[in-house]
């Protein structure tokens, strides 16, 4: 199974729409996937406690097991936010490593894909997450595909340029083949 991640709980985020559009084409593979919209995450874990595994929050326990556990690769879709990735990921892995830190990542394939409106595509954040998949085991694929000036791939809040349709088509069959 994939994981596709929406990594960033900032409403109405263009990084969305790249990460469901991603899935619908892993499907379209005959892929089983997943996606895992942190818009959707509550932020009331953000607390001590959440780094006690006795005391965990449910939603956290139920993303883990339902989004990290079963898959065997992923594909996380971030946005730049101050030069590199949104603080929810690492919390969010941050959170989940307290369950289970072995079980989440290591072993398992990470694509990257960094959205901005800039022209780097978050490149600098795409590094800096590989460090941190790299660092808890995962095999993080050496393609990291940065989409720049993303606005002007979409229209109507979808995507209609050609060449990011195959840029991203080529991502996700690297992916299988990992």
């Amino acid at each position: 199974m994939i994981t596709v991640i929406s990594g960033t709980n900032r409403p109405d985020s263009r990084t969305l729409l790249f990460a469901t559009h991603f899935a619908e084409a892993l499907r379209e593979m005959g892929q089983e996937v997943q996606l895992l919209d942190m818009q959707e995450l509550h932020h009331g874990y953000f607390a001590g406690e959440m780094y006690d595994p006795l005391a965990n929050d449910e939603q956290l326990v139920e993303w883990q097991r339902r989004y990290i556990e079963p898959a065997s690769k992923f594909a996380v879709f971030v946005p730049e936010y101050n030069g590199s990735y949104p603080g929810v990921v690492k919390l969010f892995i941050d959170g989940i490593s307290v369950i289970d830190y072995a079980g989440n990542f290591s072993g398992k394939y990470v694509a990257l894909v960094g959205v901005s409106s800039g022209r780097a595509g978050n490149l600098r954040g795409i590094d800096h997450l590989a460090d941190v998949f790299s660092h808890m085991g995962a095999w993080v694929l050496p393609n990291r595909l940065p989409l720049s000036s993303v606005e002007g791939l979409l229209t109507d809040d979808k995507l209609t340029d050609e060449e990011t349709k195959r840029t991203l088509k080529l991502h996700a069959e690297q992916l299988i083949a990992a």
